[in-house]
């Protein structure tokens, strides 16, 4: 599992989520356009939709999500229950 800086209710790239699973999914609910050839800009890696894994996290600062998801990816930190 890993993490990523995710964009929240302050419309900015301050929050913090697990990666979600359909983030590159032809078609998927993070595809911006099916029929666009450029992949690399084609999908929606810091969007949350209804398949986005929880918890998400408010950090209030880019730079604090950025620095919240390195320490997470650094430990392999995981969801528990």
């Amino acid at each position: 599992m890993g993490w990523r800086v995710i964009i929240t209710d302050s419309e900015g790239l301050t929050g913090v989520g697990p990666d979600c699973p359909r983030t590159a999914e032809p078609g998927g609910p993070h595809d911006f356009d099916p029929d666009d050839p450029d992949e690399t800009a084609r999908f929606d890696d810091h969007g949350v939709y209804d398949c986005c894994p929880k918890p998400h996290i408010e950090c209030y600062a880019t730079n604090a999500a950025y620095r919240v998801v390195g320490t997470l990816n650094d430990c392999e930190a995981e969801v528990c229950t």
